[in-house]
């Protein structure tokens, strides 16, 4: 039998939102025991001390079904879905109305 632990989450940088439409930002440290991981939110002046999550806690969603962790292989990737996630929308204008044709127009 082979009692070895997957871990493939391991260096991984994550987002994790949080109920009031913010989010923290992170890095998952290392293995701690099978289903628990060592994590290490990112500070603004200071290194925050590691906290232990659960897969189970990582797998959690809302209540319309959307993942809250966000996992990257890179800082890059997880930047550049922080940077997608916080443009702002470009409100496109769709005119439903048909244009008229100027008096005379024969097409």
């Amino acid at each position: 039998m082979n009692n070895k632990v997957f871990d493939t989450l391991t260096g991984m940088y994550f987002t994790v939102d949080d109920p009031d439409g913010s989010y923290a930002t992170g890095q998952v440290i290392r293995l701690a025991a099978e289903g628990l991981y060592f994590v290490r939110f990112d500070g603004n002046e200071v290194t925050l001390p590691l906290e232990l999550v659960s897969i189970g806690e990582m797998l959690e969603t809302t209540e319309e079904e959307y993942k809250l962790w966000r996992f990257f292989d890179t800082i890059e990737e997880r930047d550049k879905w922080i940077e997608w996630l916080d443009a702002p929308s470009k409100p496109r204008v769709v005119s439903l109305v048909k244009p008229t044709k100027p008096e005379g127009d024969p097409s």
